[in-house]
């Protein structure tokens, strides 16, 4: 069992396994009060017992969740900046409502209708990767997602790249060519034609770079 003030390898192991379910922090090996704070949101997430020790039923939950290449990491990372998420709150975008507004219950999609004068429309988009209900409500029974959690919002995001086919791309490094195939996706990224604020491809791979993904 894992918990505050513990230090060492099986730390280390724990955040990076944390990272790879979406609950982002640095593996230092040092359960201090922000491994104890994603500890406890995964178990929140999980329907676990909120006590912030990554005992065996914590480990266990954690050992099934996915594991994502450096690349794909950047390239999520990258979508929330480029919509803006990842200025909002304090965990990394996940509970960003569009206009900025936060929500605290992951259970499920928030869907709360917002008015956006600046481009006279509503849009229920929220979440890291500003993930409309419509199209929520398809890919959670098509995922069989749990919840609205990271993990969750992460699957959401690489399954419309998959579509998109632009997950070799981002996996290759290929980065102008997975946002050029993803731009009808996020209305942020450059062509999207969506009549919003779109984010220069150069700023973008830039900064997808800046967290460590490389290109081909």
């Amino acid at each position: 069992m894992i918990r505050i003030g513990h230090r060492g390898s099986e730390t280390r192991e724990l955040q990076e396994k944390l990272g790879n379910a979406g609950y982002r922090l640095e593996a230092d090996g040092i359960f201090g009060p922000a491994t104890d704070a994603a500890v406890r949101r995964f178990q929140r997430d999980r329907g676990l017992v909120v006590d912030g020790i990554a005992g065996p039923k914590t480990m266990a939950a954690l050992g099934g969740e996915r594991d994502t290449s450096q690349n794909m990491k950047a390239f999520l990372d990258m979508i929330a900046h480029a919509e803006g998420t990842d200025r909002f709150g304090d965990e990394d975008g996940y509970n960003v409502i569009v206009g900025g507004e936060l929500f605290h219950d992951y259970s499920d999609h928030p869907n709360k209708r917002i008015y956006l004068p600046a481009y006279k429309i509503y849009s229920t988009a929220a979440g890291r990767y500003q993930i409309l209900h419509r199209y929520w409500q398809h890919y959670k029974q098509q995922l069989g997602l749990p919840d609205f959690g990271p993990a969750s919002q992460d699957r959401y995001a690489i399954q419309q790249i998959k579509e998109r086919r632009a997950y070799e791309d981002v996996m290759a490094g290929r980065i102008e060519s997975a946002i050029h195939k993803c731009r009808n996706i996020w209305a942020s990224f450059p062509g999207a034609g969506y009549g919003q604020r779109e984010v220069d491809a150069a700023e973008l791979v830039a900064f997808y770079q800046s967290k460590g993904g490389t290109l081909a």
